[in-house]
């Protein structure tokens, strides 16, 4: 049937949001479905369900009314509407009017769209006081002719909304969320359609993080913020994570529904509020009545990271009367080394002296008996491609040796815990206060490098470096090689926080030197030189009280178990300063820093033919906690 106008006339009612669920429209009972088209009609329009449209009024007896504003447009199959006019705005009743030849069904969209069946949620969302972005409050509905030759129509909203609550001093940035499942939260979602038109089944999406702007900066104080956030109304099945971010890049993290929640296209579902606390992991749980919350106290501590570092000696360098001990073909020698690994329980971790035979799918790989001995294939990312291929002679012990070796540093990380998001390496000198970014630029120089990485902490947002280094042997305070290395690596440092970025650096590595010559009292000129710009974990949690008697007495890092002598490590180990040669050192940011509450080395050992307890390698794993401040 036509009608002399090319025109709809859509009647809206919207309704509000309870505060748990949305309040049903006046939707009439639908006659039989109809078909052709027409050139014109008028249609009244209401809201069922959902509390899109574009914003929350006032509550009154607990539920929000839905209002439109000034510039809002519908379709109908992919033909505009009209604009809400500015006389209109704030009004929860306004006439929307289409211009257009229609076919039935008659399908209809808000927010207006070209596409007849697509709806499109924004990727970024943006906060608004008291309310939802109307851009991400999408409802469709199929418009029938009543009496009269009146059309109307019952919308749906596609989106459910989250409330959550936040106080405290902070400035907040934007928020992140995630679904912890497959779930899509923004893209271009189609919905399915029969002869009657939409059907409410959809698809699409796209997979992401959904981001919502604060703009200029949402800042905190003792009363309650709220934050809405669209979502398709769907089946979370393991929840949705939001990270609540300053602009310093430190976030908190807020968990819904951790066991899975069905969202209704109808429901505003309220959350607990809750003191932001940068670092801090809070599971929240939906309430009727933010009010009541006191925001509750924090559930975790500062947040920090386990930081670890192992001198595995590698096989070209594991000779002299006691290799048949420490052979890296022997299964208890890799078991051990895959152990030593596991027990640093490190987020972080740092590898010296790992040779060319111990990269993945080689001769000894080291990152194969780690995970045989139980550390995560999954969960942990090993970063090996760090070449250092050099020519190398000298004296240890009463072993000579001149070959050319495979002395690499490498890392791993965790990263559920930790992202990187740069790294490489550089070479440390030997022979002068400098360092160079190639081996050919380092040639008669250095024959170690700094490996480098720049990590987020993923819970907390705080970031840092992390390098781990090797040094020459020290072979007493006349020798320069060793010298020259710590100072090379100053530089280094220095360039890291002074001319790329200014933020903490962990650095780990086997040093080759102690704090004390081997009469135990005169002081190392290296470990003075490397102190007076690097802070060492053991000073610190020595000096803080947090030191055990244990590693005060057996404070040596070096075994025993290499080239031409052994001693348990045990007794190698005990009170000898100068054998404390793997290191864990740091130096803070301007405005970021760490703080070190706990030190251990890992002691696996393993017993030989010759009856003797052994370890893997010559050098004990060392293993840090640090926090962020």
């Amino acid at each position: 049937m036509k009608q002399n106008d090319m025109r709809i006339l859509i009647k809206t009612a919207l309704v509000g949001l309870s505060v748990l669920g949305l309040a049903m429209g006046c939707a009439k009972t639908a006659p039989d479905v109809e078909t052709g088209s027409v050139d014109g009609m008028i249609l009244s329009a209401g809201i069922t369900e959902p509390e899109t449209k574009t914003a929350l009024g006032t509550p009154e007896n607990g539920a929000y009314p839905i209002v439109w504003k000034e510039g809002d447009r519908i379709s109908v199959n992919g033909t505009y509407s009209d604009t809400v006019p500015a006389a209109k705005d704030g009004e929860e009743n306004v006439d929307f009017t289409v211009n257009g030849t229609l076919t039935a069904p008659y399908k209809v969209l808000y927010p207006g769209t070209t596409s007849a069946n697509v709806i499109a949620l924004p990727d970024t969302q943006h906060y608004e006081v008291n309310s939802f972005d109307a851009d991400a409050a999408a409802c469709y509905g199929n418009a029938v002719k009543r009496n009269n030759n009146i059309y109307s129509v019952s919308l749906t909203h596609f989106c459910g909304v989250i409330r959550f609550a936040l106080k405290g001093s902070a400035t907040i940035d934007r928020i992140e969320l995630n679904s912890l499942g497959d779930e899509k939260l923004y893209g271009n979602f189609t919905l399915a359609t029969d002869s009657n038109g939409f059907t409410g089944a959809f698809s699409g999406g796209a997979a992401g993080t959904l981001t919502y702007a604060c703009g200029s900066g949402v800042t905190l104080n003792n009363n309650d913020k709220y934050f809405f956030i669209s979502i398709p109304a769907q089946t979370y099945t393991a929840g949705i994570e939001a990270l609540v971010y300053q602009a310093d890049g430190a976030f908190m993290r807020l968990k819904f529904w951790g066991t899975g929640y069905t969202l209704a296209g109808n429901a505003l579902v309220e959350f607990q509020s809750k003191t932001f606390a940068a670092g801090r992991t809070e599971n929240l749980v939906a309430i009727s009545d933010l009010t009541a919350e006191d925001g509750g106290e924090p559930t975790s501590e500062r947040p920090g990271i386990t930081v670890g570092v192992y001198n595995i000696k590698m096989a070209e360098n594991r000779t002299g009367t006691n290799s048949t001990y420490i052979n890296m073909d022997r299964s208890d020698v890799q078991a051990g080394l895959g152990s030593t690994i596991v027990g640093m329980g490190a987020d972080i971790f740092g590898i010296n002296e790992v040779g060319e035979d111990n990269m993945p799918g080689e001769t000894h790989d080291i990152k194969a008996w780690a995970i045989a001995q139980g550390l995560s294939s999954s969960d942990y990312t090993w970063k090996m491609d760090y070449p250092n291929k050099v020519s190398r002679s000298g004296v240890v012990g009463f072993y000579s040796y001149s070959t050319e070796m495979y002395y690499a540093n490498v890392f791993a990380y965790n990263k559920n815990t930790i992202a990187v998001e740069d790294d490489g390496y550089v070479w440390i000198c030997n022979d002068e206060d400098d360092y160079y970014s190639t081996k050919s630029g380092a040639y008669g120089h250095g024959r170690h490098t700094a490996v480098y990485a720049k990590c987020r902490h993923k819970v907390s947002g705080y970031r840092f470096w992390f390098i781990v280094t090797h040094f020459d042997t020290y072979y007493g305070n006349t020798d320069g090689d060793n010298l020259h290395n710590v100072k090379s690596f100053k530089v280094f440092a220095k360039h890291l926080k002074e001319e790329v970025e200014d933020l903490p650096i962990i650095a780990v590595g086997d040093l080759n030197f102690g704090p004390k010559e081997t009469d135990k009292t005169t002081d190392v000129p290296n470990y003075l030189e490397l102190t007076s710009y690097w802070t060492d974990v053991y000073d610190k949690v020595k000096a803080d009280g947090n030191m055990t008697d244990y590693y005060k007495t057996y404070d040596g890092t070096q075994s025993g178990s290499q080239h031409d002598y052994y001693y348990p490590f045990i007794q190698f180990t005990k009170n000898w300063p100068s054998r404390r040669l793997d290191h864990i050192v740091y130096k803070n940011g301007a405005s970021q820093g760490v703080t070190p509450t706990s030190y251990r080395t890992v002691r696996r050992t393993y017993e030989a033919e010759d009856e003797n307890t052994w370890c893997p390698s010559d050098h004990l794993a060392v293993v840090a906690y640090m926090t962020f401040d």
